[in-house]
């Protein structure tokens, strides 16, 4: 078999068949197969799973149920062993990928047989580049670089900026250091050979840990700039303690395993940038939040969307509006660039674009994703209208 993708899923039901979705579009003419691994949800993911794929309908998907939550790298790890394909991928199920995404990354790794993993042009959900697409080995220095935000005042420097490794360009292939696990592509035979993930991470690094065994090893490890979309539970984690502190006692599992020396003082440094950035970042989402409930108490304000739908999914989409309160413009015309997107979002501005999957492909949706001008403020969604579904980054419109 020559690919086996791998999607630890804890929760997220909806964005697993989203995902699903595009890599079965994506591995059409492949010998694939793809294991989710569920991690003990509460929100039904088998049973929708189940019902979304009936038996016999995806003879590809297989469903691996834990009865508690393994953690990440040690559910992965239990999909290792079951897997068949010489070429393995790990993939976050909040993510979805372009229709060329795969068969290019899977030529990509047979042209370079001193590759031990590779990662992809990851945007996040307005479309804009996500920095963590490439990396570069988290040491002392880099990292002291990244919490005292050295990396944002300098993001071109590849002194100061290393962390994301920003020097690079975003849209030429390199070989980079570290790649992330929300899309990380190996060779079965690498993994044979440095080992699977360290279980002591249950959580964030565990991509980092491996990528910089590969190095250790003599692999070499790629960025290819083919384009994905990835969440990254922007409505959840990113502003919250729990994610600071998991996150950067993460590093510091990291730093105790391969950076040793200094561990005291360092063990100091992160415990109090810790408690820092988590004080921060309590103060800025308490901030936002206060913020938008006085707006939205002077001048209420209801979530719009800007629809490219087929003509046939309007009562749908109407049946959505009206049932979430939303404000909705649809357009039936089909688009092929960002500026007619722009023409239409002049006099008024949409919270989300939705694209409807039956008339524009993933591809299509990220490239007009990306394409849209820095710093505008559209986030991208998408309908499924066989579930009568409009996903987003933070809501979830169904039927």
């Amino acid at each position: 078999m020559l690919l086996s993708v791998i999607i630890v899923n804890y929760n997220v039901k909806l964005y697993v068949y989203q995902c699903l979705q595009s890599l079965r579009k994506a591995a059409q003419g492949l010998d694939w197969e793809v294991l989710v691994v569920d991690n003990n949800s509460s929100d039904g993911s088998v049973d929708y799973l189940k019902e979304s794929f009936p038996e016999g309908s995806f003879p590809e998907l297989r469903i691996i149920v834990n009865t508690d939550n393994q953690g990440f790298g040690k559910a992965n790890n239990q999909a290792i062993g079951m897997a068949k394909g010489d070429n393995l991928l790990f993939c976050n199920p909040d993510t979805f990928v372009s229709e060329d995404t795969l068969r290019r990354c899977l030529d990509f790794m047979a042209e370079h047989p001193d590759a031990g993993c590779l990662g992809v042009k990851m945007l996040n959900a307005n479309g804009t580049f996500a920095p963590e697409s490439r990396r570069g080995v988290p040491t002392p220095w880099a990292s002291f670089c990244k919490i005292t935000r050295l990396s944002k005042l300098f993001p071109h420097s590849k002194t100061f900026g290393y962390y994301y490794m920003q020097h690079l360009p975003i849209d030429e292939p390199a070989e980079i250091e570290i790649v992330s696990g929300a899309f990380m592509m190996v060779k079965r035979e690498v993994v044979e050979s440095v080992g699977i993930f360290d279980e002591d991470y249950f959580m964030y690094c565990e991509d980092t840990d491996l990528s910089y065994r590969m190095l250790k090893a003599g692999y070499h490890n790629y960025y290819l700039p083919t384009q994905i979309l990835h969440y990254k539970g922007e409505s959840t984690r990113q502003n919250t303690y729990s994610y600071v502190n998991n996150f950067y006692k993460a590093i510091f599992i990291f730093f105790k395993k391969h950076f040793n020396s200094h561990l005291f003082l360092l063990r100091i440094f992160f415990y109090i940038a810790i408690y820092v950035l988590a004080a921060f970042s309590f103060l800025k989402s308490t901030y936002k939040h206060l913020a938008y409930r006085i707006k939205t108490f002077f001048a209420p304000h209801k979530t719009r969307l800007l629809c490219f739908i087929a003509e046939e999914h309007k009562d749908m989409v109407q049946h959505l509006a009206d049932k979430y309160n939303l404000n909705i413009d649809i357009c039936h015309k089909p688009i092929d660039n960002a500026r007619q997107i722009l023409d239409l979002t002049e006099n008024n501005t949409p919270d989300y674009i939705v694209f409807d999957t039956t008339r524009y492909s993933f591809a299509q949706i990220l490239n007009l994703a990306h394409s849209l001008p820095h710093g505008h403020n559209h986030y991208i969604a998408t309908l499924f209208p066989e579930k009568g579904m409009i996903l987003t980054n933070l809501f979830k419109f169904t039927s």
